[in-house]
């Protein structure tokens, strides 16, 4: 049973991936906010363990992750509300998180020796988790330095919930695929030079990490 979940890792965590990115699409806002994200969160870290699993010392890491981030959504359940406090210690679980499994995708693509199906999945969700980082390090600059960014629907904060939220997952992405619409602007050294930095890993991600498993495929179809 392991062998076979450890097989679709990648397609699991993908998936998960597309529920936490594009469920709103779906769902009304306030469910989707309230239960359904923090709950793809949570299966998005199963995958997670599941990806590391031939990893023990990653596994307890990832484990600890999942039991401290399922005691706080099930605080946040009863309590009809997340205090402040465990909100950043959310935040920072979910930063970890993807920083460690990111590399850990990256590493596993990079020294697959045959491309098929799966590795694509892997691919693709080694891209999708640098947009999740990029959230993360954008929204630290934010919530640090409020401000930091102006534009887009940012001025709506204070009165739609989870619009910055929103916003900045939003700008990571357009950012990440180097699309620069130019309706959010980052308004302090700092959240340019993170602009930047998210531009330039999005680059070397397609131009390094996508052109070795091209070549790999070219050269696995050639033989």
């Amino acid at each position: 049973m392991k062998g076979k979940l450890y097989d679709f890792r990648f397609e699991f965590f993908f998936v998960t991936q597309m529920v936490i990115l594009f469920g709103s699409l779906l769902l009304p806002g306030k469910v989707f906010e309230e239960t359904v994200a923090p709950i793809s969160f949570l299966l998005n870290l199963i995958a997670g363990i599941i990806l590391i699993s031939k990893r023990k010392e990653l596994f307890w890491f990832f484990l600890v992750l999942l039991v401290a981030s399922s005691a706080l959504f099930g605080y946040a359940q009863a309590n009809d509300e997340m205090p402040l406090l465990a909100s950043y210690i959310q935040f920072g679980i979910y930063f970890s998180f993807y920083l460690v499994v990111t590399y850990e995708i990256i590493k596993q693509v990079w020294y697959s020796l045959k491309v098929n199906k799966t590795v694509i999945y892997g691919l693709i969700s080694g891209f999708v988790s640098l947009g999740l980082i990029g959230f993360f390090i954008l929204m630290s600059i934010e919530l640090t330095g409020p401000g930091s960014f102006s534009g887009g629907l940012l001025e709506m904060q204070d009165t739609h919930a989870n619009t910055l939220t929103e916003q900045l997952m939003y700008f990571s992405f357009i950012t990440l695929m180097t699309i620069g619409y130019g309706d959010i602007l980052p308004v302090t050294p700092l959240a340019q030079k993170a602009t930047i930095l998210i531009g330039l890993i999005g680059q070397f991600y397609l131009v390094v990490i996508t052109a070795v498993v091209v070549g790999k495929l070219i050269n696995q179809k050639s033989e």
